[in-house]
């Protein structure tokens, strides 16, 4: 197996869990994983692992945006944002198969993510990337105009509105 970004270097085979072989470039530290390899091995799981939070320990990552060509079938890989805190990108081949740049799968797997892979790259899981960013902008966008403790103060009124019996008759004072 030869690296999608390390001018055909031959990558070297290993095990990322018992069970789940891999291929490494040892050249950038990159991981290259078989689709077959990753359905066997998430076969023999005996459940989905639950999501840990974001920690300042999280693994360093180097994101290449470099396009990348697949070492099974010669295509071209595709991108796909992860999101739900990541803030890198995975580059998928059109046979399923997936390549890590350096730490990527590392951060997955310290927040338990790892086992989920397979649906990064599913259109609901996309659209959440999607909303997430657009949440992300609208807030930065309303900080910069409101300033931070106006806004802070809205989404205090917002959450007592949200529960609040006569919410329309509050929000038509508000607008008056």
């Amino acid at each position: 197996m030869r690296s999608p970004v390390s001018n055909n270097q031959r990558m070297n085979k290993v095990s990322l869990d018992d069970g789940l072989v891999a291929f490494q470039c040892p050249e950038t530290e990159g991981i290259f994983l078989p689709v077959a390899s990753y359905f066997r091995w998430l076969s023999k799981q005996p459940e989905r692992l639950s999501h840990l939070p974001k920690t300042t320990s999280d693994p360093e990552i180097v994101d290449s945006a470099n396009a990348k060509i697949c070492p099974e079938s010669g295509q071209l890989m595709q991108r796909y944002k992860v999101g739900h805190g990541f803030s890198f990108y995975l580059d998928r081949s059109p046979l399923g198969s997936v390549w890590f740049d350096k730490g990527e799968w590392e951060a997955l797997k310290a927040r338990q993510y790892h086992d989920e892979l397979h649906l990064i790259f599913t259109a609901p899981w996309q659209d959440g990337v999607r909303t997430e960013e657009r949440i992300r902008t609208e807030r930065r966008i309303l900080e910069e105009r409101l300033g931070s403790d106006l806004l802070g103060q809205l989404e205090d009124i917002k959450s007592k509105l949200d529960v609040c019996e006569y919410r329309d008759m509050a929000l038509a004072y508000l607008h008056s």
